[in-house]
């Protein structure tokens, strides 16, 4: 299965007076690992329940990592991740998450130095949590506003399977 990651802003060129300075980038052989991880489940139920299977021994694998995990409140019943803090979105007959302000004043006592979102395709719901989040990194699904919303993208074509996209994101973190 081939993969591609995409990494922007670390390669661009600088424009400084009409000079062109490249821009570098200082790798330590020292690996800083998240301290702290927000994972955005998918939205389609059963999307939901493969990366449900797919990370269910996430927490005990990273230890050292704090999770928060936001998740649509109708799927609560089938999710069995209880080590980190689970955020609940309440979401109406039209798609509409209801308790927006409630989860981003939740989320916002908090520096993620990860975002993660396993929405394979666009959806406008994680879009208003990942905006909203400061992070050092924002990993997700290459799609039609990929590009704005993430700093890594990871690209599966329609022929291969979601889980493989899942445990790909589990490798980088």
């Amino acid at each position: 299965m081939s993969y591609s990651s995409k990494i922007k802003k670390f390669f661009r060129k600088k424009q400084d007076n009409h000079n062109i300075i490249n821009s570098n980038i200082s790798i330590s052989k020292v690996s800083a690992s998240p301290k702290t991880a927000l994972v955005i489940f998918p939205f389609d139920e059963n999307f939901f329940r493969v990366a449900s299977y797919t990370y269910r021994n996430l927490p005990y694998d990273k230890k050292e990592i704090n999770f928060h995990y936001l998740i649509n409140s109708s799927f609560s019943d089938s999710f069995s991740l209880r080590r980190g803090a689970v955020h609940h979105l309440s979401i109406n007959d039209k798609c509409e998450v209801v308790n927006i302000d409630e989860v981003l004043n939740s989320l916002n006592m908090f520096n993620f130095d990860i975002i993660i979102d396993l929405n394979i395709s666009y959806d406008s719901k994680s879009e208003q949590f990942i905006l909203k989040q400061d992070s050092n990194f924002k990993i997700g699904f290459m799609h039609e506003k990929s590009d704005s919303l993430y700093n890594v993208q990871l690209d599966i074509s329609k022929s291969q399977i979601a889980e493989n996209g899942y445990q790909k994101i589990l490798e980088l973190i």
